[in-house]
Formats: structure tokens, sequence, C-alpha cells
């Protein structure tokens, strides 16, 4: 019985009607691919160069399709769809600006590592950050992975670039004093709530899309459930990016204090004919979602008013987590409030605090090697 060869096998045999020697293999896709000439050599020197192409993971259905249009296909099919709006949309804008103008128009089967490599050089050179070239190539990666998975590609090339490296920056924060100090000028306005509630280490668009129903002052915490984000499409609700952002807070008694006053402002307002109910905790005068961008220009101005240095309003949930971590907190609790993905990110990012648990060590030292 004679075995039918496997896709990638291929044969060669001569035809006598045609005085060639001929080379045929199926490729992966059902395809079949055929070599003819009148030397045998050259006909099994084609059929293992193309046995060698499916062995070694760079067959390609569509062997004319270019990067472009593969991330064009990916950005439609899967990421839109899929990933976050805000996620979505700074995706599109690393493809739109910096791929393909770049690589957009290599073949995606040619596609290769010191190529990519070249394209965070080149980033890098535009003045963007070593942070933004990272984050070209995690979008990268995750596209090319897709495009494995797809059976489109059979190896993804952005695996073997490294990213380039980031610089350890130490996060602008304030002191416990500072952010009392804040708290104190901002007292009394509408938007104090907003300020009250970041000292629990919340997300601006956390606080923002914080909903009436996911807020409980009676028990004394919230429930993390949602995001105000800002896209093309104007501001759009959505879901926490990861499991970790949905979470549970416990409430300090301060917190609570300065949010059952501001719902109580927020019930007079809402008494006002022009009212038009969000079901959100924090609102405009009218009552629909406030803008991220005016609460950060509100921010900066009562910053300056309170003569304290400049931050930006993500710098106050980086305050937070400091002043925690110098207060002795175990970094897991800080990890679970912040929603951080694990307590490594929060070890890593706060690692320039001082935290008292770290005098052990020197403790110790001093009173068995210092004599």
């Amino acid at each position: 019985m004679t075995r039918r060869r496997a896709s990638g096998e291929g044969s060669v045999f001569f035809r006598e009607d045609k005085g060639l020697w001929v080379g045929k293999i199926t490729m992966p896709d059902g395809k079949p691919k055929t070599k003819y000439s009148k030397r045998q050599q050259v006909v099994k020197d084609w059929l293992l160069a193309e046995r060698n192409k499916v062995t070694q993971g760079i067959f390609v259905k569509d062997e004319k399709m270019t990067l472009e249009t593969f991330l064009r296909r990916y950005l439609t099919d899967y990421a839109k769809p899929k990933l976050p709006i805000n996620t979505y949309e700074s995706y599109q804008f690393v493809v739109e600006k910096q791929v393909i103008p770049t690589l957009g128009s290599v073949k995606l089967k040619d596609l290769r590592p010191d190529q990519i490599n070249h394209l965070l050089t080149k980033i890098i050179e535009r003045g963007r950050s070593n942070r933004f070239a990272e984050y070209t190539l995690a979008v990268l990666k995750s596209a090319l992975n897709l495009a494995v998975k797809w059976d489109l590609l059979s190896k993804n090339p952005a695996l073997l670039v490294s990213a380039p490296k980031v610089k350890f920056k130490i996060p602008e924060t304030w002191t416990a004093e500072e952010f009392h100090t804040f708290l104190e000028h901002v007292n009394g306005d509408r938007w104090a709530g907003i300020y009250y509630l970041s000292c629990v280490g919340m997300r601006k668009s956390e606080i923002l899309g914080l909903p009436l129903k996911a807020l409980d002052l009676d028990k004394g915490y919230l429930m993390v459930i949602q995001t105000l984000s800002f896209t093309k499409g104007g501001l759009v609700l959505q879901e926490p990016k990861t499991e970790k952002s949905r979470r549970m807070i416990v409430l300090p008694d301060f917190v609570k204090e300065a949010l059952k006053i501001h719902l109580v402002k927020r019930e007079e307002l809402s008494k006002r004919p022009t009212w038009k109910e969000s079901g959100l905790v924090f609102t405009t005068d009218i009552g629909t979602a406030i803008n991220p961008t005016n609460l950060i220009k509100h921010f900066k101005l009562k910053t300056e008013e309170a003569g304290l240095p400049r931050i930006k309003f993500h710098s106050l949930r980086h305050s937070v987590a400091s002043i925690l971590l110098e207060q002795n907190t175990h970094p897991r609790l800080v990890a679970e409030l912040l929603g951080h993905s694990s307590v490594n990110l929060t070890l890593n990012t706060y690692s320039h605090i001082t935290n008292p648990m770290n005098t052990i060590v020197a403790d110790t030292l001093n009173r068995a090697v210092h004599l």
C-alpha cells in the first residue's frame, strides 16, 4: 500500500512529454506549488528550500499580504470589538502613526526582527520616550501573536526583539502634610469629594465613572465596577481593564464624611429642571459626566492656589501609595487598594520608598556585626 504524502513533503519526478524534471509540494494551506527544470538537482534544491520554509516556520498563506494590510485587519477584526475603546484608540495611533509609515510596505512573511528593532530606534530618534517605544513593541507582539493564531504567520519575529531599557523614574508625589494642605484648600469646593476620594488611590477614570449604586456609605465601602474615559467619540463608560482593577475599597471616616456632604449637594442640584440624571456620583452642575480634561484644569488651578508643588492628578495615586508604605503598610495591602496586577508591580514602582520594615535588616546587622 502506497503511503500518501503529507503536506510539506513533496516529490520529484521526470516528465517525458516535456523532457523536464518536476518538483511538487502541497503547502499547509492546501495549495500546490510546482517547479520545472532540465536539471534534477535544481528541482531537488527547490523542494528542499520549500520544505524548510514549512519546518522552520516561515510559511505564510498569503505571500503578498503586507504588514499594513494585516495590521488594519487586526485593528478592525480584533482590537476594536474586543479591547476597551481608549485602548483600541491607543493601539490605532501606534499602528497608524508609528508602524505603518516605517514598515507598512514590508510583506508579512518577510518581516524580520532587525526591521522591528530599527523601527524602535527611529521612534526614539523622533523624540519619543523609551517607554513609548516599549509600548509600540508590545502592540506589535500582540498583533503578530494573533497572526500566528490565525495561521497567517508561523512565528512571531517581534518576540526576538528586546524592548529599549526604560529608565526608572521616581514618581512625583506629595507628602502627607502637602496632601492635607490641599484637602484643606479645596474643602467646600464643588469637586472636593473627588479629591477626598483620591485619598484611597483610585484612578481618575475610576472616580469619574463611579456609579451611585456602587457606593454604600452606611456600610462604608465602594465597588470599582466601571470607568469613564474620553475618546474620539466622546465620554465612554466601560468596565475596568483588568480583574484586579475591579475591587472593593473600604473608606476612611474622613472620606465618608466628605462624600456625605457631596451627595447632599448633588441631591439639591438634581431638583433643578435642567438636571439630566447620569447615575454617577460626580457630575457637572446639570448632572452629566465630568470631562476628565476639565478636572485636570481644575486640579492645576487649585494646586497653584494652595502654593503646592505641581504634580499630575495621577500622582495623587502615587502619593497615597508612598504615604501608606512609609507608614509600614504591607505592600500586598497597598497593591490590592490600587488594583495592581501583582504586588511585584507595587514594589517595583515604589522601590524608592523607605518602608520602616526595611530597617529591620539594618538593625539586625547593627546588633549582630557591630561590636
